[in-house]
């Protein structure tokens, strides 16, 4: 991975996350998705441009390396290749979050108490828990509105195996 970073906004919580999950810079695994977008829309600093300096809440991403586009070279990414990377990035914590609180949602545990301790897991501060909440709550809605039950109705037996 090379030592040159691109800067992105991203909501607190999902700074966070990403941080927690892989590093500050953060770097994605090889071959990834997120990769594959960092690779597909970075571009050699434009004529007049001045390259990007952190402002504050940014986070920063190590480009990865590339034959093709080396990143002592290629180091710069405009406005909608960073909208393009900030919507992958959401992508992959919408994966994290459903996935890992989808195995648990016939239980006992309140919502609340699943989301706060998923957070605490993840090192996402707990003044964020109700967005993400709310998150996961628009997720599950956006399927049921379209007539798709996300949502078991029994709970699974567990026969010991």
């Amino acid at each position: 991975m090379s030592q040159f970073v691109i800067y992105i906004k991203l909501e607190k919580y999902l700074a966070e996350w990403l941080a927690h999950s892989l590093g500050n810079p953060v770097v994605f695994p090889t071959g990834s998705n997120e990769n594959a977008v960092i690779r597909t829309f970075i571009q050699k600093l434009p004529e007049y441009t001045l390259p990007d300096a952190p402002s504050v809440g940014d986070t920063a991403i190590c480009i990865p390396d590339s034959k093709a586009k080396p990143p002592s070279s290629y180091n710069y990414m405009g406005v909608k290749g960073k909208k393009a990377l900030h919507e992958a990035i959401m992508d992959l914590f919408i994966q994290n979050l459903w996935n890992d609180l989808k195995r648990i949602e016939n239980t006992n545990i309140g919502i609340n108490t699943r989301v706060a301790a998923w957070c605490e897991m993840h090192g996402i501060s707990l003044d964020r828990v109700e967005t993400v909440r709310q998150k996961y709550y628009r997720i599950r809605d956006a399927y049921t509105k379209k007539g798709i039950n996300l949502q078991s109705n029994s709970r699974e037996k567990n026969d010991g195996h």
